[in-house]
């Protein structure tokens, strides 16, 4: 696919599955930032979905001069005639926790809210935001009104790593979780993790053969503490219940990622220093350690991506710039699948 900046071979498998699948994506900060505004127009050209753009006024529409077409469609969610709509169902789902009929329609000059309720009425079939609204802002709305596939259902998230490296997780394909949600989940929490990652990995990142690491600063008991223990116990879970893909920890990362040193540290592991899926002990490690992978060493990053909603609705980091905007549009419509 004629893209620049989109240039590996996932990355034009990604888009083109995106492309077959004709599913509809709205944007709710399409009329406050440029690079979102930006994405939209891309994906309705390419045909990688058909988009909704969410606007408050006509400045940014007007930049970049927008028309709608069979692909884009706009929406001042300040005139709008789905607002009563909208603003009745909010009420109705959230009346109990003490939302007015007014409250709802305030709530609604949010585009988040508007986005969401959007994608609760599948009047659009997922959403990406988080450009200008922190990742609580951007997935309250969501935690709220679609919540998860179930009352036991963890709301996690993971990244795409790419790099050029083809060496490095699966053809240069490795998936990080949790980067975006969870501040310091429980060993039971990251057995949740683990098996919806291992599921997102091999629908959505093309991971045919998950080697599934849990990542630590110990190596199979070389050092105790609160957090090593933690995920030494998650990894005993996890292969109680006999999975179907290759998982070992807990590891350091280079125990997990490097073979020779795979060898020395965790002889006879079924991961063997090739880990492709990473599943980090908390937050603070995962979300730093991608960042790290993407400005440091080079690595394309799609997310956070959200696993354990109902239906799809996803973050994005507030650095990110139009083609990983682009990358998770795609990545939101084939999870609509």
């Amino acid at each position: 696919m004629d893209i620049k900046g989109i240039n590996s071979a996932f990355e034009n498998d990604l888009l083109t599955k995106a492309q077959n699948a004709q599913k509809t994506i709205v944007l709710p900060e399409a009329g406050m930032n440029e690079q979102v505004m930006q994405a939209g127009i891309m994906a309705a050209e390419n045909k990688i979905a058909k988009m909704v753009l969410l606007v408050s006024d006509n400045k940014l529409t007007k930049k970049f001069n927008v028309k709608e077409s069979e692909y884009l469609k706009v929406v001042n969610i300040t005139n709008s005639d789905l607002t009563p709509v909208l603003q009745n169902a909010l009420y109705l789902k959230r009346k109990e926790k003490g939302v007015t009929l007014e409250g709802a329609l305030e709530l609604l000059k949010n585009p988040i809210y508007f986005a969401t309720m959007m994608v609760e009425l599948s009047l659009v079939d997922g959403q990406v935001g988080g450009a200008e609204f922190t990742t609580a802002d951007a997935l309250r709305p969501a935690l709220q009104i679609i919540k998860g596939k179930t009352k036991e259902s963890l709301i996690s998230s993971y990244m795409i790593m790419i790099s050029d490296n083809k060496e490095f997780g699966e053809n240069g394909v490795v998936v990080l979780s949790d980067c975006g949600l969870n501040i310091d989940p429980t060993a039971d929490h990251l057995k949740q993790i683990c098996f919806d990652t291992v599921k997102s990995a091999t629908t959505v990142a093309n991971i045919s053969v998950p080697r599934v690491a849990l990542l630590s600063y110990s190596t199979k008991g070389s050092a105790d503490g609160d957090s090593a223990l933690k995920v030494r116990e998650a990894t005993n879970l996890i292969l109680a219940q006999n999975p179907n893909f290759i998982v070992d920890g807990e590891f350091q990362f280079d125990s997990a990622v490097v073979p020779s040193v795979c060898a020395k540290k965790a002889p006879g592991s079924s991961v063997d220093g090739k880990a492709n899926i990473l599943i980090f002990p908390d937050l603070q490690s995962g979300n730093i350690s991608y960042k790290i992978m993407q400005r440091f060493a080079g690595f394309k990053c799609i997310g956070p991506i959200t696993q354990g909603f109902r239906k799809p609705v996803n973050d994005l980091s507030r650095g990110a710039d139009a083609n990983e905007i682009l990358r998770a549009i795609a990545i939101t419509a084939l999870q609509c699948e």
